[in-house]
C-alpha cells in the first residue's frame, strides 16, 4: 500500500442473503485485486458444491461452513487499492446467529457499506422489526448498530437489481424504505441523508459496480467504486496516546503468535516497549507487519500485526489493547454511558452483555442517571421513587450507569471513538447501543 493515500477501514454489513460478499468479490475482480487464476479456482469448488454463483463469494467466505451453507459467520479482513485510496475491508456476517462477529468488525469500522436487496420479500425480511427474542432483520439492526455507534461515513448498495428487471420503480421503493428505516430508528444518518449515495447494482451480474451499467440508463449517480473513492480519510488527535486494538490472532509458522489489530492516534514503531491491557503487563514489540511486508511502524488507522517478545500466548486474543509502557490505566469498572434502548425496559440492577471494541463482559444497570428523551407513550408515567428514575423503556435515549464485571479497555468516546462505543445484548438480542460519556471509576 501507497502511504500518501488516506487508508479507510471499510465494513460491508446487511441482512443474511442479500449479496454482500458476493458483491465484494466480484468488485475486488473487477479492479483487479484478484487474479484470474485464483478466480477460477473458486469457480471449480462453486462448481464442485453445484452453486456456481457462489463462486465471487467464496473470495471473502474462506471457512469450509461458509462455502458449503453459503453464509458469511465470521468476519474477514481484506486489504486491497484503488488509485485513489488504501482500504482494509472487513466483511461481516448478515445471520442474526453471528451479530456478535458483526459487532467485533462494526468497532473497527471508519465507513460502512450496508446492501439491501430490491426483491420486494428480501427488503420485507431485512426490515422486519423484532420482538421478544427475536432480534428482527438485519438491515434493521446493522444499521441501528452501525450508525448510532459512530460510523458516520456510509454508502447504500441496491443490490439484486438484476432480479426486478432493472426497474428503477423498484429502486426507489428500496431507497424511501430505508429513509425511512433511518427516521424510524432515529439513525444519526437522517441528518445527511441528501448527501449518501444509494447504488442500484447487481453483484452478481457486476452491473454498477466500477463501471456505469447500460442495464441502468435512467440512473446518473456514483458507481459502487466512485462512491468508495469518495470516501476521507479519519483524522487522529495526535495529542491522545497510542492505542493499539487487538481484534485476532494469528500464529505465522517459524515466526510466532501474531495480534492483528487497527493502530490509533500515534505509530506504534519496531523496538517500542508497550503495556498490554487490561492485563497491566509490559512487553517489547519485536517486529511488525503491514500485509505480507515487515515495517518499522503501522501509522494512525491502519491495520497490522504485531509480534510481541516473551509473552505468553494465553493473554493473546480479542480484546487485547497495546499502549505505551507508562500508561497508567486500570479497566473502567463504572462508566457513565449514554444510549438508545431498542428493546425491553431498563431497570437498575438488571444484568446485561456489554460489548466494546473487539470484547465483551457482563455487567450491571447500577443506576438511571437521565432520560433525555421519553418516549410519547410513557411520558406521563411516574418514574421516580425516592429520587430515582426506576425504569426506562424502549426507544428511549438515557443517560445510564453501568458497573463492568470484568476487565475492559474502555475509553471515553470523545478521546477514542473505538473504545467508547459500546452495544447491550442480552438474550441473544441487542438491547442498546451508545457511547462511553465519562469514565467514573479507573
Amino acid at each position: 500500500m501507497v502511504n500518501s493515500k488516506p487508508t479507510i477501514s471499510l465494513i460491508w454489513i446487511g441482512h443474511v442473503d442479500h449479496g454482500k460478499s458476493t458483491t465484494l468479490g466480484h468488485l475486488l475482480s473487477q479492479i483487479g485485486a484478484i487474479d484470474v487464476r485464483t478466480i477460477e479456482k473458486l469457480e471449480e469448488e462453486a462448481i464442485e458444491h453445484q452453486m456456481e454463483s457462489w463462486k465471487w463469494a467464496y473470495i471473502l467466505d474462506t471457512l469450509p461452513e461458509e462455502k458449503q451453507r453459503g453464509i458469511t459467520s465470521d468476519i474477514a479482513f481484506y486489504p486491497f487499492e484503488t488509485e485513489q485510496r488504501n482500504f482494509m475491508l472487513i466483511d461481516s456476517p448478515g445471520h442474526r446467529d453471528f451479530v456478535k462477529n458483526m459487532i467485533r468488525g462494526a468497532s473497527q469500522a471508519d465507513a460502512c457499506v450496508l446492501v439491501i436487496s430490491a426483491v420486494p420479500n428480501d427488503l420485507k425480511s431485512g426490515l422486519k422489526v423484532g420482538g421478544y427474542q427475536d432480534p428482527g432483520g438485519q438491515t434493521r439492526e446493522h444499521a441501528i448498530l452501525a450508525s448510532v455507534l459512530g460510523i458516520n461515513q456510509v454508502i447504500i448498495a441496491i443490490n439484486k437489481m438484476d432480479q426486478v428487471e432493472y426497474r428503477q420503480d423498484r429502486y426507489h421503493e428500496a431507497v424511501d424504505k430505508i429513509k425511512q428505516l433511518f427516521r424510524e430508528i432515529q439513525s444519526p444518518w437522517t441528518q445527511q441523508i441528501e448527501s449518501i449515495p444509494f447504488i442500484p447494482i447487481s453483484g452478481l451480474a457486476g452491473e454498477n459496480l466500477s463501471e456505469h451499467s447500460s442495464q441502468m440508463e435512467w440512473y446518473d449517480g456514483y458507481t459502487l467504486l466512485e462512491a468508495l473513492n469518495s470516501l476521507k480519510g479519519v483524522k487522529y488527535e495526535k495529542n491522545m496516546e497510542m492505542r493499539f486494538v487487538g481484534y485476532d490472532i494469528i500464529e505465522r509458522h517459524g515466526f510466532g503468535t501474531f495480534l492483528l489489530g487497527k493502530a490509533l492516534s500515534q505509530k506504534l514503531r519496531s523496538g517500542e516497549k508497550v503495556k498490554i491491557l487490561p492485563q497491566g503487563i509490559e512487553s517489547e514489540i519485536k517486529e511488525l507487519w503491514v500485509e505480507d511486508e515487515k515495517q518499522e511502524a503501522i501509522n494512525p488507522g491502519e491495520h497490522g500485526s504485531v509480534l510481541l517478545r516473551n509473552l505468553p500466548k494465553d493473554i493473546l486474543g480479542e480484546g487485547i489493547v497495546l499502549a505505551p509502557k507508562n500508561t497508567e490505566y486500570q479497566f473502567g469498572a463504572k462508566i457513565r454511558s449514554r444510549l438508545l434502548i431498542l428493546e425491553g425496559t431498563f431497570v437498575p440492577g438488571s444484568s446485561v452483555v456489554l460489548h466494546c471494541g473487539a470484547s465483551y463482559s457482563t455487567a450491571q444497570i447500577e443506576q438511571i442517571m437521565k432520560i433525555l428523551s421519553k418516549s410519547p407513550k410513557y411520558k406521563k408515567l411516574q418514574r421516580e421513587f425516592d429520587g430515582r428514575i426506576t425504569i426506562a423503556f424502549e426507544g428511549e435515549l438515557v443517560e445510564v450507569d453501568l458497573i463492568i464485571n470484568t476487565p475492559l479497555v474502555v475509553e471515553k468516546f470523545t478521546d477514542y471513538a473505538e473504545l467508547g462505543r459500546i452495544i447491550l445484548r442480552h438474550s441473544g438480542s441487542t438491547i442498546a447501543v451508545g457511547i462511553v460519556h465519562e469514565l467514573i471509576s479507573n
